[in-house]
């Protein structure tokens, strides 16, 4: 595990940066003077909200109406402007018309604004002349060394405090309840849902960031701080975008580290664009799947909903997320057991047989006609004999073989005291998770559930879903404490200007040798269609192959003709083979034989530098059936051998690759060591804006590369 010294060591650079946005965001969550432009005297108006909500919600510090037409705003002295405070303030809250935004912030900085949160809108998101203006808000942040949230954003509130630096309507009429949950969220909108949510379920919050179309402070910059931030348990994320992936991913590794969990929903899945679909990898690992592969390998879940993200952060607030993965299910209906096991399934849960100890508590506790198995069917007969209900909790619950305890309850509720006082009870005297699943519950049963920290679901399939989103966050993010740091600053997605050209195989294979990759077969390019012989050094069988620079598929057109065994064969391949280039009129450079090499496995390795996320890795169950079914996993570089593994047995071919009946079994080890020095070759090469491999050929622990493209940027 990586420990505080070892977030000391990574890059100083990347680290500073992390650092900055993280103090920019305390800028505004913890202001103590907060400055209220354009205040109105209207606590329904949007610039009248922010003061109305913090006079109500007993907000620590001092406000400052600025209202140059108004002596008194809400019963608060008004000042004309800015400057007319007379004294330094934290923050300024800005909902002026976007073409007076620009004035405001230039009054607050010379007035000694330490941080602004913008709510005004016509900015980048209408056209250039808002993105114009954007900019230079974005100047003014840099130049000043001050914050702006926004422009465009539904702003912030910090329970603690009582600041509530925004007019969303979730709290009309609910009042701040503290938590230990908190929310970045490029969208307002979401982010008012999510409030509303988490105030009248309960739960509350810490910190609530909507962050617009972040000028200055980014959602980096929020989990960064967030990461820090004592009163914060778990972090929710909702994003659209990310313009630096580098903080972007340096914040996700610092609150895994910090062991602050990040439930992520990701809007905006696209395909892969025109320009990437001339190749696999580009068309494999598109904007989505790359997003995808961020959030997983820095320790943070994607979930698709903001259900399932309250729902598996409510096991972490009440402590109720199992050390791993085997459940044990308790139901007063055996229909229900079944369809617990069936949700479980998917998600990696196993329902383990119950330890012998535990079989006979539970037969000293049931009627003879039941047994103890998992799940286990508690029957009616808990109407009848409510202390058995205790007895069989405690008993399953003291399990050594059990994580945790998913316990099924429909209606019952004559003896719902029974139940809530049973399951309380257990939890405190064994500490094993309990989640709770009641269709029907009442009211005042689930409320003492949750008063005493023990989630309560109204259904299955959430519950069961909560609990396995739960246990893979956890493992994670445990896996992400090993990961090495992103390269410092924006992530380099090429040469400026500069596109990528494909090589030919034959030129594509000369350059993998000049970086030192090994396992390249022996091969001559054979320029004209007479040959007497087959020339040193190879031997038979060999393959005959098309070259030119646009013929990246050379199978489609008949341009691979494989296991030539003899001379005339030769002969003849090469003659069919320049008849083809002729017929489709390809302009090739020349034909490429090569040796063949017995194997038992093949792979796709797709190495691409991406315009948003710098270089990536593809892999793949290689051949031509990678177009017809996708097996495929991809993440950012840098990645180190075991997490090449790690990618490599999370394929559903990876039970082929361990010798499934009698193939030979892949070195996976030596594969993984392999791949990652290719990797690192690539890293280092920013020339190059891809290589794909396809097939590499694996048998035991030695690998070749039958076929390559390489692209350089042109």
């Amino acid at each position: 595990m990586m420990e505080e010294a070892d977030m000391a060591e990574r890059p100083v650079t990347a680290r500073q940066e992390q650092r900055s946005g993280a103090a920019r965001a305390a800028a505004v969550l913890e202001a103590r003077s907060v400055a209220i432009v354009g205040a109105s005297a209207d606590p329904g108006k949007i610039a009248g909200r922010p003061l109305a909500y913090m006079l109500s919600r007993g907000f620590a510090g001092k406000l400052f109406p600025v209202n140059p037409v108004r002596a008194q705003v809400q019963g608060l002295k008004s000042y004309p402007s800015l400057a007319a405070i007379g004294e330094p303030v934290d923050l300024a809250i800005v909902g002026t018309p976007a073409a007076l935004v620009e004035g405001v912030v230039q009054e607050g900085i010379a007035a000694g604004v330490r941080a602004f949160v913008v709510f005004s809108s016509g900015f980048s998101e209408t056209g250039d002349a808002g993105a114009a203006l954007q900019r230079r808000l974005s100047e003014l942040a840099r130049a000043h060394g001050v914050t702006i949230l926004g422009p465009n954003c539904l702003g912030v509130a910090n329970s603690a405090t009582g600041l509530v630096a925004s007019f969303t309507t979730a709290l009309e009429a609910t009042p701040i309840r503290q938590g230990g949950f908190a929310l970045v969220s490029q969208s307002g909108a979401l982010g008012a849902y999510w409030m509303d949510i988490c105030l009248r379920s309960g739960l509350g919050f810490s910190k609530w960031i909507t962050t617009g179309n972040e000028c200055d402070m980014d959602a980096a910059a929020a989990i960064a701080y967030l990461a820090d931030d004592a009163a914060t348990r778990v972090i929710g994320l909702y994003l659209e975008d990310v313009r630096d992936t580098a903080a972007f991913r340096d914040a996700l590794l610092r609150a895994a580290v910090a062991g602050k969990p990040v439930i992520a929903i990701k809007a905006g899945r696209s395909q892969a664009g025109a320009a990437a679909a001339a190749s696999h990898t580009g068309a494999l690992a598109g904007d989505d799947v790359l997003y995808d592969a961020c959030l997983r390998q820095h320790g943070a879940l994607r979930v698709d909903s903001l259900g399932q993200m309250i729902d598996a952060a409510r096991l972490f607030l009440y402590d109720s997320v199992p050390r791993g993965n085997r459940i044990a299910v308790m139901s007063v209906s055996g229909g229900a057991g079944v369809l617990i096991a069936d949700e479980a399934e998917p998600w990696g849960l196993q329902l383990p047989g119950l330890a012998s100890a535990t079989a006979s508590a539970l037969a000293s506790v049931l009627p003879s006609f039941v047994k103890a198995a998992n799940p286990l069917d508690l029957t009616g007969n808990v109407v009848q004999d409510t202390d058995s209900i205790s007895r069989a909790l405690q008993a399953v619950a003291s399990d050594p073989g059990t994580d945790a305890i998913v316990l099924f309850v429909g209606l019952m509720h004559s003896i719902a005291t029974a139940f809530t006082d049973a399951i309380a009870q257990a939890r405190r005297d064994t500490q094993r998770p309990i989640v709770v699943i009641w269709i029907g519950a009442k009211a005042e049963s689930v409320a003492i559930l949750e008063q005493a920290r023990i989630p309560v679901f109204l259904d299955i399939p959430p519950a069961v879903a909560a609990l396995g989103a739960a246990v893979r966050l956890s493992a994670l993010r445990e896996a992400a404490l090993g990961l090495p740091a992103a390269p410092a600053g924006p992530a380099p997605g090429g040469l400026p200007g500069r596109k990528p050209v494909p090589l030919a195989e034959w030129d594509s294979k000369a350059v993998l040798r000049e970086i030192g990759v090994a396992g390249i077969p022996d091969g001559v390019l054979v320029t004209g269609p007479a040959l007497a012989h087959l020339p040193a050094p190879l031997s038979y069988p060999v393959v005959a192959k098309i070259q030119a620079s646009t013929l990246l598929h050379k199978s489609d057109i008949g341009g691979v003709i494989l296991g030539i065994a003899n001379d005339e064969q030769l002969r003849a391949a090469l003659q069919r083979l320049w008849r083809i280039a002729d017929d489709k009129q390809v302009d090739a450079q020349g034909i490429l034989l090569e040796s063949m090499q017995p194997h038992d496995h093949e792979l796709l390795v797709g190495l691409r530098r991406d315009a948003r996320f710098g270089p990536t890795l593809t892999l793949g169950r290689g051949g031509v059936e990678v177009e017809l079914d996708a097996d495929v996993a991809s993440r950012l570089l840098p990645l180190e051998a075991s997490h090449i593994q790690a990618m490599i047995e999370s394929l559903r071919s990876a039970r082929l690759l361990r010798g499934f009946r009698g193939r030979g079994e892949a070195d996976l080890p030596a594969l993984s060591r392999q791949i990652a020095a290719l990797c690192r070759a690539f890293a280092q090469r920013p020339d190059l804006a891809e290589i794909e491999i396809n097939p590499l050929a694996v048998r035991g622990g030695e690998t070749w590369i039958l076929d390559a493209v390489v692209s350089r940027f042109a």
